[in-house]
């Protein structure tokens, strides 16, 4: 299978250290700071299974790479990266079969679906999903009955590239459809005399929706450092928001299957007894691909997104996607891709004919948000706004109001003046705020925000910026989005201290 992974702008470099065995790091657009941050190359991005011709060490014999399949009651179909091993579910267990590491995103239409994965011991093949609207019912099941429904989902076996019998892992992953929209369902993973604990989940309100709706926005949470990431979860989960978009880079090395482990799905706040399946598990998470996740199979294995794959895209159709949520459409485009020429190539022209369609549908659904990892606009230090992405992507987001665009790279909070054109122009701005000004319900310019470190190191801000209102702040951070028919209002946090960095609102 073509896989890609090169950034916006330069292509990976092998080369002599390559043949020493090192990864060399690929330089990204600076303005001059040294820095850790930058892609990884192609041969640590992922695992190739036909390096692991014998059994893995664990014990295990070789399987099944891939399997393509439709959930009962779905109407899409579901294709596994390649792995070790990868089979329907089934259900037997091994010596420690409870799941952990569960979490919720979406696959399929979010008005009447979701999908969540899970890990267990490497011996379990248990890929079952229990559900139904009483919790009560679901709690006391232990398989299918009067309210309760069983869904049974596929695993997978992967080993991380050069690891050894304690890098072998299994994971889970089952769809439920055939949801009402709007309504809040329970449900646990497993299998019979094996459950996790009960968790809650709610599909989107009917699209086109007037009533109020929210999400949250983070990134770049790799690290941990602070125990932010789970320090953020924790106030995500109690603002209780109906949905979660992550700009990328979740780890330092997406191939890395312990830094997954210790860093973004086992974090906790031991004081409030939080743990991060509390958030994770009940609000459907969305990501896009970062250059330091880089399509690992990681990656790939222990998350669930649209597979609507387009001509020239690989992973299964899970480098770039769209879906409706709500009155908003989110587009997720991947800008850390193996060929550069992908992104101004197929990726623009799958980006243009879904906003195309999106902006035909504007009466019904008045937002669209685009999330990606590094930044067409960005004030800071460390990274250089991602010009060739401009070149790339930009007049689209222009033609088609393009509400705002979510970013991360830069471990900072910034957010920019409305802006129309490829030269960074400033559009009118219709208060004090520097919100666009509406014209017949179309803004003047889009807001490009740049909200990411909520656990990678932070980084430095520079004083003035042309396009930036207000200065970027160095802190960790997330944001809170409220959408109420056509007015959207937003606060960003200081995740550690808990107050209020910016708020932003119009009405369109």
């Amino acid at each position: 299978m073509t896989r890609r992974l090169a950034s916006s702008s330069h292509a990976v470099r092998l080369g002599l250290a390559g043949a020493l065995g090192l990864t060399l790091l690929p330089a990204c657009e600076e303005t001059g700071a040294v820095h850790d941050d930058a892609a990884v190359s192609q041969d640590d991005a992922w695992v190739d299974p036909t390096t692991d011709s014998g059994p893995l060490p664990d014990g295990g014999p070789p399987g099944t790479p891939q399997i393509t399949y439709t959930p009962t009651g779905c109407d899409y179909m579901v294709s596994t990266p390649e792995v070790n091993d990868a089979a329907m579910g089934s259900d037997v267990f091994g010596a420690m079969p409870a799941p952990d590491h569960v979490h919720v995103s979406i696959a399929g239409p979010a008005v009447s679906s979701f999908a969540v994965n899970w890990r267990t011991d490497r011996d379990t093949l248990a890929s079952s999903l229990l559900y139904g609207t009483d919790r009560d019912a679901v709690t006391a099941a232990d398989d299918a009955t009067t309210g309760v429904t069983r869904q049974d989902g596929h695993t997978m076996r992967y080993m991380q590239r050069g690891g050894g019998a304690g890098t072998v892992t299994r994971v889970h992953e089952a769809h439920v459809c055939g949801l009402a929209a709007g309504t809040r369902y329970f449900y646990k993973v497993g299998g019979p005399g094996h459950w996790s604990d009960v968790y809650e989940v709610s599909t989107s309100p009917a699209i086109g929706t007037t009533e109020p709706w929210s999400f949250a926005v983070t990134g770049d949470s790799r690290g941990n450092e602070d125990n932010a990431w789970a320090i953020a979860q924790r106030e995500i989960l109690e603002a209780g928001v109906d949905l979660q978009i992550f700009s990328g880079d979740a780890v330092l090395l997406g191939n890395v299957q312990s830094q997954w482990n210790e860093e973004f799905f086992e974090p906790s706040v031991p004081e409030s007894a939080f743990e991060m399946s509390d958030s994770l598990a009940q609000i459907p998470l969305m990501m896009a691909n970062g250059n330091h996740d880089v399509l690992a199979l990681p990656y790939l294995a222990q998350f669930a997104f649209p597979q609507e794959a387009s001509p020239g895209e690989t992973s299964q159709g899970e480098e770039w996607y769209s879906f409706d949520y709500g009155n908003a459409h989110f587009v997720f485009l991947n800008d850390t891709v193996f060929d550069g020429g992908v992104i101004a190539g197929a990726e623009r022209d799958w980006l243009a004919e879904d906003l195309r369609r999106a902006d035909m549908n504007r009466a019904n659904v008045p937002w669209i948000f685009v999330v990606h990892h590094q930044p067409l606009y960005t004030c800071l230090s460390t990274h250089a706004p991602a010009v060739s992405l401009r070149s790339a992507w930009q007049s689209l987001f222009d033609q088609y109001h393009v509400d705002v665009v979510w970013a991360g790279h830069n471990h900072v909070y910034e957010r920019s003046r409305p802006i129309h054109g490829a030269d960074g122009t400033v559009a009118a701005v219709g208060g004090s705020n520097y919100e666009p000004q509406i014209t017949d319900g179309t803004p003047s310019g889009t807001v490009y925000v740049v909200a990411a470190g909520v656990g990678a190191p932070l980084y430095a801000v520079q004083s003035t910026c042309p396009f930036s209102a207000p200065v970027g702040q160095a802190v960790r951070n997330y944001v809170r989005v409220q959408i109420t028919g056509t007015t959207l209002e937003a606060t960003v946090y200081d995740a550690l201290a808990g107050t209020v960095i910016d708020s932003f609102t119009w009405t369109k």
